[in-house]
């Protein structure tokens, strides 16, 4: 008998669970010690009156703040740790301290504000009147006045506004006293009064107002009497108590107070059920259910009203229902969150506004669930119940009144079967009859017997145009209309069973083939969305408008891919695309859009549907957006979005396209792959409940502080972050981090926080919803505010938010004493400023003078350099007119005796302008004037030459004077001028130096060495002997320095100035070699050169070492003699006109005598009277000087050149100044020729000659057509002058390569054609030969006289290519332009 009755039970049980179990109403939030939990053994929770959750474990104390879990646990070493681990009881005392109740411990006090439990409770508990620690529980009533249930001494109610605590004892004499002193349980009701529950079984109700007995029972005491573990006590909000045995399975006892009679619910009781009798706590929610907590029952949800029940158990495929059957603990908070502690698997907590929609969803271990998840699309009948269309498992038909599905499949046995089980349309029409669109099945018909199915089939046009038939509806005039997803729109004639087409690319069609929604609007027509944009369909003349994307116009349809189509209860139409939703304006023709940026929660829209409020709902791949459409007082629409997510119940993040239903009943149902939720819009409200607010944490340099925690020695938390008002910081703690969690539990995850830090920012600012914390670094000393804003899950503000006060103190060197002290100091600076600035003035004033006296000094010695140089210029001129005359005196001695003694005066004449050209160089030197000018030579044999010029000191001194040269020729690269200077300055000291009878020799060799970079090379070294005073080891350095000059004899005279060693280094260092000195005292000295030879072209080493004594020769070389009577004059007879401009008479009657027996003369004394002269005379050449008065010889030759006149005439230029900058601009200025004085009249005279003789052949080259001849008319003046001009013009632009016969002939003021006519009638060359023979012959005049290399001559003449110069030179002279070069100059030699 028993068995059947288990078995009976098992099976009502297992009813109501296949029953109740798929309501998808209760859904839990789960937490775990995967979380931070400490052990998942629930015993007892309970909120505190700041909104912190607690939770009493096996294995410790758990504090929660939505996010995270604090610990607090047993330690041995900490006398302040909680007793034991094993927590059995919480609540919370007076002074919001939490009492603990531990097992086998007792009673542990925990202070929140300094987290830290109190080691002897029994002193707190003395300040409210209670003897001992033996209290067994506590209870807050409404009006905050504290219940202490003592196991022993009955009850302490203690009044918070009175401050004082009454006993409740059992007083014999007295019957409205306390049954016992032995209480089991109490609980307040919702009049304020408390039921009691005695260890016996009594249960009492004490009056709030006289603490007096006003209600007794004596039921379950003579029933049952005293039990183990005693009763538990649960009042609800009708004031009515339930009670269970502790441990024990008895069920549940409600206790009716009108009819004061119990119920005894179990799970054998008739009426209602219990699916376990093992009840462990018992609590009621917002909605009056309630909630029994059974040992492996699960939550027994009874509805006191209609006393039936629901069993909320454990699915395992379901992880939003209950984690475990095993409920240890029910709680519910201050907001009506139901929490449920259980044995082994944690925490659930569940309330109506965390899970909003209801889900219905196929679980395999519940055969009456959802039989398929994925569904496609949702229609429902005339009774209420819902037809689903799925994606693979046929049609299933949801009975709601039974909760029952049953489902529809193909069978292909069986023709009147479904046709296919993917379904992807579904419609009632007004008949009732479903109408079913498959994927590849085609169209079915349901008439609830049977399936009919419409096909496509290619030999009947009439048929079906696709077998995916995307949607299905019924117009106003009861015409079906089937869209398909390839074969565009079909009207479906019933009558005859035929389909007509409307196909892509028909004319007067729909715009695409793809048909994903059709609606019917209030005027008839019909709307149909495409893959291509909305068709709109006019019945009444069968004609289609079509609205597509128009090139991202911002008025027109977002996007061609349309995904669905609604018109609203106001006539608004609306359109989802792959883009946002469109509101289609009729007035305007026109198309609003809403997109993610305006709160919609993807751009994506799905499906879209109206509730009852006249809101729209639209689904999404990201959830839900409810679309809330009010008026503006100005009678427009406003819009706002509300965004649902997973978290929220939904079945997934992503639905399925138009899976979307409205119901008789104003319930919406949306569907995706994860099964359906059904909800009714209106009951869906927002979360008016804002959590409480506080401070978790405060981190220094990423350390969380603690109470009691040290910071470099010193407490920086007296009490908790959740109970300080005001931080004080040092001035190097002001990198620190404030954590903040908002102790709300519905959805916690969609918290938003804000923050301002008043006296930094006046702005608020958003916090990461994650981490909760903001972090501030280097903040200034000061005074500073943090506050605080959250905002709930459904964004409703808490605009109070918490504040935190923070100070940050200055360093102690911007404290007040510290201030005080820099006043002090500053004011001991001011007065010793003030002394330094007087001193400093008059520093100042001494400095002043002192520079002055400097600068004055300085002026001084630059005029003294100045007129020394100038000086040195002056010297050049008169020895140019001592050596030239000297020159020629000696050519034309025949005298031996007298030739020796004028070859005396010349070299002593020679040395005299090396030392001024010496003085020059070390000034040119201090100005960074010194320029290498390497040139090809024998350097051999210049140095022998040079070496010559001291043989007559030789004999003078009687010093013995040695050439050794080991090398008989070696042409290189080398600067003639700084390498004569190198050995004149190194052999003139030692001459110097040497006594009579001494030694001095010149050794040359030549050396293999070897580079940086591994390539071999050579070096010539010069070693310069002499066996004279010899110099100090501690002067051989410094000898090189300017104006250094080394101690000697008295008996020696003329030390020098000091600076020829400094310049021969400079000059060494610019040939790239390096010197070096050897010498002893009282010995001699060696002078060694080291010079790298680059280029080498010639070298002739000697087969042994020649010594060659130096003496003085006995007649000066007679070379260059051969000048001939080709100077004479030109061809006509008539000698050429030379122009003399000089302001040194003397120097102007040299040349005039010199030059006048083979040219005219003509003379002028300055540049103004030269360039008068040049008018006058024309001549065939200008020598000036560049120093004059009126006009100098540099305006001069500018002016020359710059005269069309004048422009062809050549011009040498004559200056002591032998500075580079010098000559380059005289040739800047077009002079032919630069020459420095002194010079060698012979060679004046050749160049003379030459530029004379080039400048009349230049021009009879130019001119082969205006010469007489006998059978051709004279040429006239005016075609003289035309030559001449074009000339001129051609030389003023020869460096400019663009210059065109164009420029030309526009210079010329005539037409190109008649400028080409002119010159080949004159000169038998067409414009541009002309120009380029003027380019040719003066680059054979620049090869001839200049040293300028091929390339640099022809970019000189405006060929921007070497390579087509040396062509056309080629083809002028019939010789390379380098070949024509070498030839010139060695007919130059030879005359």
């Amino acid at each position: 008998m028993r068995n059947k009755i288990y078995l009976s039970t098992f099976l009502l049980w297992s009813l109501c669970l296949a029953v109740f179990a798929q309501t998808g109403e209760y859904k839990f939030t789960r937490l775990n010690s995967s979380q931070g939990l400490l052990h998942n053994q629930i015993n007892c929770m309970l909120q505190d009156s700041k909104g912190f959750m607690w939770f009493g474990t096996m294995s410790g104390l758990n504090r929660f703040d939505g996010y995270n879990f604090k610990a607090f646990r047993h330690d041995i070493r900490d006398t302040t740790s909680i007793r034991n681990n094993y927590i059995s009881d919480l609540a919370e005392g007076p002074e919001q301290m939490l009492l603990v109740v531990t097992r086998w411990s007792g009673l542990n006090i925990y202070n929140p504000s300094t987290e830290r439990f109190m080691s002897k409770p029994e002193k707190y508990l003395r300040k409210y009147g209670i003897p001992d620690a033996a209290i067994q529980k506590i209870v807050k009533d409404r009006k905050g006045n504290f219940w202490f249930v003592h196991a022993r001494e009955g009850i302490f109610k203690y009044d918070s506004k009175s401050k004082k605590t009454i006993r409740l004892a059992r007083d014999t004499s007295d019957s409205l006293s306390i049954h016992s002193n032995q209480i089991s349980d109490l609980d307040e009701d919702m009049q304020g009064n408390i039921w009691l529950m005695h260890q016996d079984g009594v249960l009492e109700k004490i009056s709030s107002q006289t603490n007096k007995i006003i209600a007794r029972n004596y039921f379950l005491n003579r029933s049952y009497g005293q039990t183990h573990d005693g009763y538990g006590l649960f009042s609800d909000a009708d004031g009515e108590p339930w009670i269970y045995m502790k441990n024990e399975a008895r069920g549940l006892f409600y206790y009716n107070v009108k009819a004061e009679t119990f119920t005894h619910i179990h799970e054998a009781s008739e009426k209602v059920k219990l699916n376990a009798n093992i009840v462990k706590g018992i609590t009621q929610d917002n909605r009056q259910k309630i909630w029994i907590g059974t040992d492996h029952g699960g939550v027994n949800l009874l509805d006191k009203k209609t006393f039936t029940i629901k069993y909320l158990v454990h699915e395992p495929e379901d992880f939003r229902s209950l984690s475990q059957n095993s409920i240890y603990a029910l709680y519910k908070d201050n907001i009506g969150t139901v929490w449920v502690g259980t044995y082994k698997e944690g925490i659930n907590y569940y309330h109506e506004n965390v899970i909003r929609f209801k889900l219905f969803q196929h679980l395999a271990t519940n055969t009456a669930s959802l039989p398929f998840n994925d569904i496609n699309r949702v229609v429902e009948d005339a009774k209420g119940n819902l037809w689903l269309g799925t994606n693979g498992g046929g049609l299933i038909y949801f009975d709601r009144a039974t909760n029952q599905f049953k489902q529809y499949r193909h069978d292909p046995k069986d023709p009147n079967s479904l046709s296919n089980n993917i379904i992807v349309s579904l419609h009632l029409d007004r008949d009732q009859k479903l109408w079913v669109g498959t994927y590849f099945g085609g169209l079915n018909s349901f008439d609830g017997q049977q399936f009919t199915r419409y096909r496509n089939n290619p030999a009947n046009p009439n048929s079906l145009a696709d077998d995916r038939v995307w949607e299905i509806f019924e117009d106003s005039k009861r015409n079906l209309w089937v869209g398909t997803l390839g074969g565009g729109l079909d009207l479906f004639d019933l009558k005859t069973n035929t389909f007509r087409h409307h196909r892509q690319g028909q004319p007067n069609s729909v715009h695409s083939d793809y048909i994903s929604s059709i609606i019917e609007d209030h005027e008839g027509y019909l709307w149909i969305a495409t893959a291509y944009g909305v068709d709109q369909y006019n019945p009444a003349t069968g004609t289609f408008t079509h609205f597509v994307n128009n090139n991202n116009n911002p008025k027109g349809l977002s996007n061609n891919n349309v995904n669905s189509i609604i018109e609203d209860s106001r006539g608004l139409i609306w359109i989802p695309t792959h883009e946002g939703l469109n509101l289609y304006d009729k007035r305007r023709n026109s198309f609003r859009s809403f997109r993610q940026e305006n709160g919609l929660l993807d751009n994506t829209v799905l499906s879209i549907v109206e509730d009852n409020q006249h809101n729209l709902w639209l689904s999404t791949p990201n959830g839900l957006s409810n679309l809330v459409i009010g008026k503006k007082p100005n009678g427009e629409y406003s819009f706002s979005f509300k965004n649902y997510d997973q978290l929220d119940g939904l079945q997934g993040k992503a639905f399925n396209n138009n899976a979307v239903c409205k119901t008789r009943r104003g319930e919406l149902v949306f569907a995706g792959v994860q099964g359906f939720n059904i909800f009714q819009p209106e009951r869906i409200t927002l979360n008016k409940n804002i959590p409480a607010l506080v401070f978790t944490d405060l981190e220094i340099f990423n350390r969380s502080l603690q109470v009691g925690d040290t910071l470099a020695g010193r407490v920086v938390l007296d009490k908790a972050i959740t109970e300080k008002k005001e931080i004080t910081l040092k001035h190097h703690e002001n990198m620190f981090s404030v954590a903040f969690a908002a102790l709300g539990y519905l959805q916690p995850e969609k918290n938003q926080f804000v923050y301002l830090l008043e006296g930094f920012n006046d702005k608020w600012l958003a916090a990461d919803s994650k981490l909760r914390k903001v972090t501030f670094t280097n903040l200034d000393p000061g005074t500073y505010v943090l506050r605080v804003k959250a905002a709930n899950n459904d964004g409703l503000w808490d605009e109070e938010g918490i504040k935190l006060k923070i100070t940050i103190l200055p360093p102690f060197w911007q404290t007040i004493p510290a201030i005080a002290a820099y006043v002090c100091l500053a004011l001991l600076l001011l007065w010793l400023a003030r002394h330094i600035m007087l001193e400093r003035e008059r520093l100042k004033f001494r400095i002043v003078q002192e520079r002055q006296e400097a600068k004055r000094r300085h002026e001084l010695d630059v005029m003294k350099i100045k007129f020394f140089t100038n000086v040195s210029h002056e010297f050049r001129t008169p020895l140019t007119l001592i050596l030239t005359p000297l020159e020629k005196i000696i050519k034309n001695a025949t005298d031996e005796g007298q030739k020796s003694h004028l070859l005396l005066i010349h070299r002593n004449a020679r040395r005299l302008l090396n030392l001024v050209n010496q003085l020059l160089d070390f000034r040119r030197m201090e100005v960074q004037e010194i320029h290498l000018h390497p040139s090809k030579a024998d350097i051999v044999h210049f140095i022998k030459e040079t070496a010559l010029s001291f043989s007559d000191l030789s004999e003078k001194k009687n010093i013995r004077f040695n050439l050794v040269s080991e090398v008989d020729e070696l042409e290189t690269m080398f600067d003639p001028d700084k390498l004569e200077k190198i050995l004149f300055n190194l052999l003139s000291n030692a001459f110097k130096f040497t006594p009579e009878g001494g030694e001095i020799s010149l050794a040359l060799n030549l050396v293999a060495a070897s580079r940086k970079n591994g390539k071999s090379a050579q070096h010539i070294i010069i070693k310069v002997k002499d066996t004279g005073i010899g110099i100090a080891p501690e002067n051989h350095e410094k000898i090189f320095r300017q104006f250094f000059q080394s101690d000697i004899p008295g008996s020696m005279v003329n030390q020098g100035s000091g600076i020829g060693l400094a310049i021969t280094k400079k000059f060494v260092r610019l040939h790239g070699g390096n010197i070096s000195v050897q010498s002893t005292p009282g010995e001699g000295s060696c002078f060694t050169v080291v010079l790298p030879v680059t280029n080498t072209f010639t070298a002739k080493p000697a087969t042994k070492p020649v010594v060659e004594e130096i003496q003085a020769p006995v007649a000066i070389s007679a070379a260059n003699n051969a000048l001939d009577g080709a100077l004479t004059g030109n061809k006509n007879g008539k000698k050429p006109v030379v122009l003399l401009i000089e302001d040194n008479e003397d120097f102007r009657f040299y040349l005039k005598d010199n030059l006048q027996a083979y040219y005219t003369i003509k003379e002028a004394a300055d540049g103004k009277q030269g360039w008068q002269q040049v008018l006058a005379c024309n001549p065939d050449l200008v020598v000036s000087d560049i120093m004059m008065p009126e006009m100098d010889g540099i305006t001069l030759s500018r002016k020359i050149k710059k005269d069309p006149r004048t422009a062809n005439t050549p011009v040498i230029l004559l200056t002591a100044n032998a500075s580079e900058e010098q000559q380059m601009t005289g040739y800047q200025t077009g002079a032919n020729d630069y020459i420095v004085k002194p010079f060698n009249f012979e060679i004046l005279l050749s160049r003379i000659r030459n530029l004379v003789n080039q400048h009349a052949n230049f021009r009879d080259a130019l001119q082969p057509k205006i010469e007489v001849k006998p059978q051709e008319v004279q040429v006239t003046s005016l075609d003289d002058k035309l030559i001449r001009k074009a000339i001129a013009y051609t030389e003023k632009n020869i460096a400019n390569p663009d210059f065109s016969v164009e420029d030309l002939s526009r210079e010329m003021g005539m037409s190109r054609v008649y400028l080409y006519k002119k010159l080949l009638a004159l000169t038998g060359k067409a414009p541009l030969e002309f120009i380029r023979t003027v380019r040719l012959k003066r680059a054979a005049q620049l090869l001839t006289e200049s040293q300028l290399t091929v390339a640099e001559v022809a970019y000189e003449v405006g060929f921007n290519n070497p390579k087509y110069f040396t062509k056309y030179f080629k083809t002028e002279f019939n010789c390379l332009p380098s070949v024509y070069a070498a030839e010139k100059k060695k007919e130059s030699l030879v005359v």
